[in-house]
């Protein structure tokens, strides 16, 4: 997947059979939106033209109203591998800033869309806004993809059974609410993070639990304190895992929250790893325990419970 990071970059000989464009902000790839890529990548087999994303590499509320901007469900990273294992031909992703906002929705169509990337069927979700001040809506797209010649289609949002109505703000707001199973449900994948593997203070292999600590900076929106069953995947391979998330409140209550692993049926030194955990269920909330007995019962416990439900 070719990937464009400035407007000048997009060159129209690229696209000499036109292009199938899909635009928002795409934070997640959540049902809704990956119903809007499948769309772009038919049309664009159907029609031998090549598939594009036209999306943001930051939220534009951090540019708009930093204050109100929220924490992001995916990296840049991760959304471009996710583009890419949509089958996207092209993703452009530029940053959202004072350039881009004030170009008003006409002229984003007819010079980006159209004179830039020969759009000839363009895709977005109902609730997306595009052009300065937000001005550009659905209704305003079909009518100009009539005055350009291009298709244009508003796909409605995805209604979830269980959870309602499938956005970005539902799903951030399931995760940080460790309703991790929600937010699965919205997102058709579980949520995930990734990290490199660091070096912790050993307690967890002292008393026979060895957990892999992420580090440093971490990718995608990690889920309220507690205990989870999950999965890691290390060098490529998907592990069942018990999932603890915050701070060790029985020995460091004051610590740094942390992310941290017990891997089961594994036993092998991946520090310095790249680490993705995905997160099926919470079991609880963060307690603190009066003796090491106590808590070695209820790891074994949150073990065996984490077997049990994902292990088959």
């Amino acid at each position: 997947m070719r990937v464009i990071d400035r407007l000048e970059a997009i060159r129209p000989e690229e696209f000499p059979h036109g292009s199938c464009v899909a635009i928002g902000k795409f934070d997640g790839l959540h049902r809704g939106h990956q119903a809007i890529l499948r769309s772009v990548r038919e049309s664009s087999i159907a029609e031998a033209r090549r598939s594009v994303v036209f999306t943001f590499a930051n939220n534009p509320l951090s540019y708009l109203r930093p204050e109100a901007c929220p924490q992001p469900l995916m990296s840049r990273e991760q959304r471009l591998e996710a583009f890419e294992a949509a089958g996207i031909d092209v993703c452009v992703m530029l940053e959202f800033d004072a350039a881009l906002a004030s170009i008003p929705a006409d002229r984003f169509v007819s010079e980006v869309l159209v004179e830039r990337l020969r759009a000839r069927h363009v895709v977005m979700g109902s609730d997306f806004r595009f052009g300065h001040r937000g001005a550009g809506d659905g209704a305003l797209l079909r009518t100009l993809g009539a005055q350009h010649g291009f298709e244009a289609d508003v796909l409605a949002l995805v209604e979830d059974g269980d959870t309602g109505q499938v956005s970005s703000s539902r799903v951030r707001e399931a995760v940080l609410a460790g309703d991790v199973d929600a937010a699965a449900r919205m997102l058709g994948r579980p949520p995930a993070v990734r990290g490199e593997v660091v070096h912790g203070d050993a307690r967890g292999r002292e008393i026979g639990f060895p957990t892999a600590n992420l580090g440093g900076e971490i990718e995608g929106l990690v889920p309220a304190d507690g205990v989870y069953a999950g999965w890691v995947v290390v060098h490529g391979r998907r592990r069942v895992a018990a999932i603890s998330v915050g701070a060790n409140v029985t020995f460091d209550p004051e610590g740094e929250p942390r992310v941290e692993a017990f891997v089961l049926d594994f036993d092998r030194d991946i520090y310095g790893e790249r680490l993705e955990v995905q997160f099926a269920l919470r079991l609880r909330g963060m307690v603190r325990f009066d003796s090491l007995d106590a808590l070695l019962a209820q790891m074994r416990a949150d073990v065996d419970a984490t077997r049990s439900l994902l292990a088959g």
